[in-house]
C-alpha cells in the first residue's frame, strides 16, 4: 500500500514538474518575441531575381525606435528588397543611401504583414523595433 503511495506521489510530482518546465519555455518564448530592445542578427540575402523586388512609398512614413531616434522614410521613395530576417524583409533604399541619425552606414528598413516593424543596419548585424509598426503605404510593386 505504501508504495503504491509513493509511485503516485512520485507521478504526480513529475508531471508538475514537466508542467512547470513547459510554462517556463512558454514565458521564454514570449518574452523573446516581445523584445523590444536591439537585436544581433544576421540577415539572409535576396536572390539575384529578388533582389529587383523594387517597392515605392505613396506618402511619407514616420516612426521612431524607443529611444526616440526618428525614422522617416520619404513620400515616393523607391525600395529594393535586399534580404529578410526573422522580423521580415529587408529593404534599402534605390535613390540613394538611407541612414539613422548618430548612426554610421547604411540602414533598410524591416517590413512584415504591411507595417514596418524596425531597421535593419547591416554592417552592424543589428536590427532596431520601431516602439510602434507603422503601416506601410506601397503605390507600386514592380
Amino acid at each position: 500500500m505504501a508504495s503504491l503511495l509513493a509511485y503516485g506521489l512520485g507521478r504526480r510530482y513529475a508531471l508538475a514538474g514537466r508542467v512547470l518546465l513547459l510554462a517556463g519555455a512558454c514565458a521564454l518564448a514570449l518574452s523573446a518575441c516581445g523584445s523590444s530592445g536591439p537585436q544581433t542578427v544576421g540577415m539572409v540575402r535576396a536572390d539575384v531575381s529578388e533582389s529587383a523586388y523594387v517597392i515605392q512609398l505613396s506618402r511619407a512614413v514616420s516612426g521612431a525606435l524607443p529611444d526616440k531616434t526618428a525614422v522617416d522614410l520619404p513620400a515616393s521613395s523607391r525600395w529594393v528588397r535586399m534580404g529578410a530576417l526573422p522580423q521580415g524583409d529587408v529593404y534599402r533604399a534605390a535613390d540613394g543611401p538611407f541612414s539613422l541619425p548618430g548612426r554610421r552606414g547604411e540602414a533598410g528598413f524591416v517590413a512584415s504583414s504591411g507595417k514596418v516593424l524596425g531597421v535593419y543596419l547591416p554592417g552592424e548585424r543589428l536590427y532596431l523595433p520601431l516602439s510602434r509598426p507603422v503601416a506601410l503605404p506601397v503605390s507600386m510593386r514592380q
